[in-house]
């Protein structure tokens, strides 16, 4: 009878148990994350993209009801190195919101201006810190990223192509910074504090970053290699592909020696590498590049990866032709090759569109 007794008291505890644990918010439903498609460690926002709104969601263990004060950091910190002293105070003094959490639980803060100036490069994305206002007792303790439930995360709101979006994503750095113990670090704990706990305990402030960035815009078209267009400029078996793209300036327009290519027979000269220079000339294989990437954009190809690259090295060929190689120095040398690479990559495929299936 005893053990009958005990099991069904021991029953009932564990059912109440878990009823309890039932009335818990979890992550994934609370606050209401109905309309999210993504629950991720990065976000990237598509180009051209509108920010609706931004909300920093954590959990708050221990509710004092003072107020507390979120900044913008503006150096790099890394979780598991950063302390009160090496820190060193690396925030903005303008307050971006105040919250004051009067209870337990989820707390939803307005970021939008914040996350808006990180994502139109306004400013750099070191993330943020929450400061307790006054010098009020005790502290106000948060769950962090290291909790095993209720992870802070950053829901985010956008509109593109007519529709609005909601992804959510979990922060990917959080620590606190403690000034009575200034060289330790607290970026592994599963707590993150802000205040005073008493008079003798002097102050924790917390900091917080998300993996937030722009995503790369869609490119159009494909690109191809200086081999293609050798062989489809009408001197062969294959179609005259490179004539209706020209002339080409490599160089700017009339630049004192910039080199225009206005017929086939001038871009296969060129593409070739022996007529202007050889093709151990760092300019003769710039020429070769950048007129099989210009090929390509004037083909249909997206110029976004490489559209700086094109006018940097359009100004340099309006000054230098082939015959200037030799007395260039080391430093310009290796410049006029980084951009041979820049557009060899392009019109392989490695950056840019892509490289064409034919």
């Amino acid at each position: 009878m005893f053990k009958s007794t005990g099991l069904l008291i021991l029953s009932l505890i564990l059912i109440i148990g878990l009823i309890g644990c039932g009335n818990e918010p979890d992550l994934l439903t609370s606050p209401d994350m109905s309309s999210l498609h993504s629950l991720a460690a990065g976000l990237a926002v598509p180009e051209g993209a509108t920010l609706e709104s931004a909300e920093f969601v954590v959990y708050v263990v221990r509710a004092t009801g003072q107020p507390i004060n979120i900044h913008r950091i503006n150096a790099p910190w890394e979780e598991m190195t950063v302390t009160w002293n090496n820190f060193g105070g690396a925030y903005e003094s303008e307050v971006v919101t105040t919250f004051t959490p009067t209870e337990v639980g989820w707390h939803e803060i307005d970021l939008t201006g914040l996350v808006g100036s990180w994502m139109d490069g306004t400013y750099e994305n070191y993330g943020f810190l929450m400061d307790q206002v006054e010098e009020t007792y005790p502290r106000t303790i948060y769950h962090s990223r290291e909790s095993d439930r209720y992870n802070p995360y950053l829901r985010v709101c956008y509109s593109v192509n007519g529709e609005t979006l909601c992804d959510s994503v979990l922060a990917m750095a959080d620590a606190y910074i403690w000034q009575i113990i200034p060289n330790t670090n607290r970026g592994a704990e599963w707590r993150l504090y802000t205040g005073w706990e008493d008079e003798t305990d002097l102050e924790k402030q917390s900091l917080v970053k998300f993996d937030l960035e722009v995503a790369p815009p869609q490119q159009e078209g494909c690109s191809r290699t200086i081999g293609y267009w050798k062989t489809h400029a009408g001197f062969g078996p294959q179609a005259d592909m490179v004539s209706a793209y020209l002339p080409i300036w490599l160089g700017t327009e009339g630049g004192a020696k910039s080199l225009a290519v206005t017929d086939a027979a001038t871009a296969v000269n060129v593409l070739k590498m022996k007529t202007y220079g050889s093709n151990s000339n760092g300019i003769t294989k710039l020429y070769a590049q950048l007129l099989g990437t210009k090929l390509s954009i004037a083909s249909g190809a997206s110029d976004v990866d490489v559209a700086d690259a094109i006018a940097e090295a359009d100004a340099f060929l309006a000054d230098h032709d082939y015959t200037n190689w030799k007395k260039l120095s080391g430093e310009e040398k290796d410049m006029v090759l980084d951009l041979k690479t820049m557009f060899d990559d392009y019109n392989n495929g490695i950056i840019g569109p892509g490289h064409c299936d034919d």
